[in-house]
This record gives C-alpha cells, sequence and structure tokens, in this order.
C-alpha cells in the first residue's frame, strides 16, 4: 500500500491560474527542485507539502491517492 502524491492537482492549477512551475513555486516558497522531487515522489521534506497546500488552499491528505 504505497500512497503516491497526486500531481494532477498541481498540473491543474498551474493550468487554471496559467502560470509556470517557476512562479508556482515562488508561491509556495519552495525551489524547483522540491517540486519535482514532490511531482515524483521523491525525497521531500513534510513543510514543503504545508506550504503547497496553503496555495491550493486544500488538506494535505486530499494530496495523495488512497491505495
Amino acid at each position: 500500500m504505497k500512497n503516491e502524491f497526486k500531481k494532477e492537482i498541481i498540473e491543474k492549477y498551474l493550468k487554471a491560474n496559467k502560470i509556470s512551475k517557476t512562479e508556482f513555486c515562488k508561491l509556495c516558497g519552495i525551489s524547483l527542485c522540491t517540486l519535482g522531487k514532490i511531482m515524483n515522489n521523491k525525497n521531500y521534506r513534510l513543510k514543503a507539502l504545508f506550504k503547497i497546500a496553503k496555495v491550493l488552499k486544500t488538506q494535505i491528505y486530499q494530496m495523495f491517492s488512497e491505495d
């Protein structure tokens, strides 16, 4: 049972607001490298998820699949 990050949430946000990944990272206060790690389900810090959730106005548990 592996919970994976739903990268579609960020992709939809980028399209809806017509911004780049770089601009999104500036909004969140994270690096582009960190965003890449999150999108690819690599090792990242939990604090970055809180920053993203704040910008997306969502809860962290909603950003993961329920497999």
